[in-house]
């Protein structure tokens, strides 16, 4: 659940209220200093936005005619356009834009410097950072007519143009009185039925009047509440220029560099560390290639075609397919035997042309080179005992075998 917190300041008088937008659950709401929600604020935690609404008494909506499209020159334009129309200083104010209509008219909200840093600082000081600040009669919707909302003893106007102020219940007729005759041909009076007793006198006023008319509608909350029900963020946002915050962006934004930094790092490593590795690899299947090789031209001096040592590896042990007798196969059948006869292979040799196995054994005694003999004999292959030598604790001799099917 996505709750977002409004906090509206009007002098040293504060509202609250923390409002699910999606379901309109309300979870807190309050008004009273700031020192009470401050205390309030500290044990209540929430997913979402801080909004500020700043009362209409200070805040001047006006529109200025500025043709240009270039934004540093409309925020050098904007102060000396309606310099006429303000009460202080501007070197004191802060200008807000807001949207563009026709004949290049421009909606621009002031406020008085020093009170929009007033406000900044003391949320600062709770850690609070608004996302978007505004005037609180903006948020009353407009669509058609001159909209008007009784706030207790305050009144907020504001016109279809999007133009308005705040004043109270008892200047209410004589501000009506002061609007031209489009804007009071269509008031809605926006109240609530507990403060349509404190407004009678003034609606009264205003009804009388020949030029004046209005239709009431009935709020189902109170208007604080219901301006934060019908919070509009199209509506001007006053954190602009030295106010701007961008804390919601550049903290994601500072998190995705975080963690695209650490891809890159990850990646460049893992491509040094796989680099590495078949640097190493290559060179490793170098060396063994070049020990294949020295000891192909060891074993077959006269063998000058080196090109492809594993076949003519495979050619000079395993013979052609038309040969009869084929090295791997015996090769393989005697060193079962020899396995099973606790012999000891010294040295191996294999004619090719004749087909011919020659083992050269040594045995402890001469029995176990007959008897290996006699074991190959039993699985078909031709062996016969070539030359013996005693030792003083061994036999040394040489085994001649051959294919059955060689002559």
């Amino acid at each position: 659940m996505s709750e977002n917190l409004t906090v509206r300041f009007c002098g040293s008088q504060l509202d609250w209220l923390l409002l699910d937008d999606a379901t309109g659950i309300v979870r807190l709401r309050g008004s009273g200093d700031f020192e009470e929600f401050e205390e309030l604020i500290q044990g209540v935690s929430w997913i979402g936005e801080t909004r500020i609404l700043v009362g209409g008494e200070d805040v001047l909506l006006t529109r200025a005619r500025i043709p240009s499209r270039q934004q540093r020159q409309i925020v050098q334009a904007i102060p000396y356009a309606i310099e006429e129309e303000l009460a202080r200083n501007v070197d004191d104010c802060h200008f807000a834009m807001g949207k563009r209509g026709g004949n290049d008219e421009l909606e621009i909200a002031v406020i008085d410097r020093a009170l929009i840093q007033s406000i900044l600082a003391r949320l600062k000081e709770m850690e609070l950072r608004p996302a978007f600040m505004c005037v609180d009669l903006l948020m009353i919707p407009n669509d058609e007519g001159t909209h008007i909302l009784v706030d207790d003893n305050r009144a907020h106007l504001l016109t279809a143009d999007n133009l308005g102020f705040t004043t109270t219940m008892a200047q209410l007729p004589l501000a009506v009185s002061l609007l031209n005759e489009t804007d009071r041909d269509n008031l809605q009076v926006h109240l609530h039925p507990e403060m349509r007793e404190g407004a009678q006198l003034c609606l009264s006023q205003i009804q009388a009047s020949e030029t004046s008319s209005f239709q009431e509608h009935e709020l189902e909350c109170y208007p604080f509440e219901f301006m934060c029900r019908h919070f509009d963020k199209r509506q001007i946002n006053l954190l602009q220029g030295e106010f701007k915050v961008q804390q919601v962006r550049a903290k994601s934004r500072n998190s995705w560099l975080g963690v695209a930094i650490l891809s890159c790092v990850v990646f460049v490593v893992h491509v040094l560390f796989t680099t590495a590795k078949g640097l190493y690899l290559d060179e490793q299947a170098s060396n063994y290639e070049n020990e294949a090789a020295a000891l192909y031209k060891e074993v077959f001096p006269d063998d000058r075609n080196v090109r492809d040592i594993r076949r003519r590896w495979r050619g000079h042990l395993g013979g052609s397919s038309t040969e009869k007798a084929l090295f791997l196969p015996l090769f393989a059948k005697a060193v079962v035997k020899i396995n099973e006869s606790k012999l000891v292979l010294q040295n191996v040799n294999y004619n090719e042309s004749r087909g011919d196995l020659i083992l050269q054994l040594l045995a402890p005694r001469s029995e176990r080179l007959v008897s290996f003999v006699e074991s190959l004999t039993q699985d078909g292959l031709q062996a016969e005992i070539g030359t013996i030598s005693q030792d003083e604790n061994s036999v040394r001799g040489s085994v001649k075998i051959k294919s059955s099917g060689d002559r």
